[in-house]
């Protein structure tokens, strides 16, 4: 089978990094609800991390200190360090370097995005496991992962042919799955995703061994960053940066998401433009307005021609 000479990118994004940062410094913040907020202490400062346990009590980013209390009494709040008036970041930045070397041993070239985020190259990782033997990867390397457009296929590899009335289908549109459910949709579809990587032998799924032998390695990396940093991370893994960007924030935290080709498609159909990196703002707003886009697939089918026309030669 030959293999393509195809790009694997992952992107590795801290989950609530300023407050992994400081539960590391004091342990005992560890499972409560905390949350760090900015050195500017009017009305209990601006929150720039929340915990998810502070999450779960309706509290977000764009509340202060005082309205998270509200919403949450027992929440731990940790304001940034402060030095002749202004925010010190050196303990987020120092983790964050911290972070960058432990990848930087899975990967010969990795971009800094963030103080919270990097970008790895994995195409010479992944030919070297590939011509070294090991590119056959079992569903026990892939503990934390999912497959964009794989989860539902659960019912199917369970052999269920489900027949839903129309109110049955209502009532399982409200109910949210259960963790224990999830999972189990989770390990059937990356099964299924292996099954079909490792019995064909067309070149689209070659283009997929990539990108399961780059998961696998993923998976050590942020078990690493683990072990060595008491910090989690999520990922996403794609064939470029942007669609790496996008698959990492599809499971979140302490998981990471592998996005196909072929499922780019029907993603994009019911991804909100304003969830993409440049478009949250006032040109996402043009874009909507110009060409009556509500979710990347509407954006797709424009060709370049007309989307320069639109919205310029830069833009389009």
């Amino acid at each position: 089978m030959a293999l393509p000479m195809n790009r694997v990118v992952g992107l590795i994004d801290m989950d609530c990094f300023y407050v992994g940062v400081e539960q590391r410094r004091n342990p005992e913040l560890k499972g409560k609800p905390c949350a760090v907020v900015q050195y500017n202490k009017w009305k209990g400062g601006g929150l720039i991390a929340v915990s998810y346990e502070a999450r779960a009590c309706g509290v977000s980013r764009s509340m202060r200190g005082d309205e998270a209390k509200i919403k949450c009494p027992d929440i731990q709040l940790v304001h940034v360090p402060e030095v002749r008036g202004k925010a010190d970041l050196t303990r987020y930045r120092d983790a964050g370097a911290q972070v960058i070397q432990v990848l930087c041993r899975f990967s010969s070239c990795v971009e800094r995005a963030s103080v919270d985020e990097a970008f790895a190259d994995l195409t010479e990782a992944v030919n070297n496991r590939i011509a070294e033997g090991a590119g056959k990867i079992t569903l026990s390397q892939l503990r934390n992962t999912h497959v964009v457009g794989w989860d539902d296929k659960a019912a199917e590899i369970a052999g269920k042919e489900e027949t839903q009335s129309a109110e049955e289908s209502v009532r399982c549109e409200e109910e949210k799955p259960s963790a224990e459910e999830k999972e189990i949709q989770r390990v059937h579809g990356v099964s299924a995703w292996l099954s079909t990587v490792y019995d064909s032998d067309e070149i689209d799924r070659c283009n997929d061994l990539h990108l399961t032998v780059a998961a696998a390695i993923v998976e050590e990396m942020r078990v690493a960053v683990y072990e060595e940093l008491e910090l989690r991370c999520s990922a996403g893994i794609a064939h470029n940066k942007m669609l790496a960007k996008l698959a990492c924030g599809i499971n979140k935290p302490n998981k990471q998401t592998i996005l196909p080709d072929a499922s780019v498609f029907a993603l994009f159909t019911s991804f909100p433009l304003g969830k993409v990196r440049g478009l949250g703002g006032k040109l996402g707003e043009q874009v909507k307005q110009l060409l009556g886009a509500e979710y990347m697939g509407d954006v797709r089918s424009s060709s370049r021609q007309h989307l320069q026309q639109q919205l310029g030669d830069k833009a389009g």
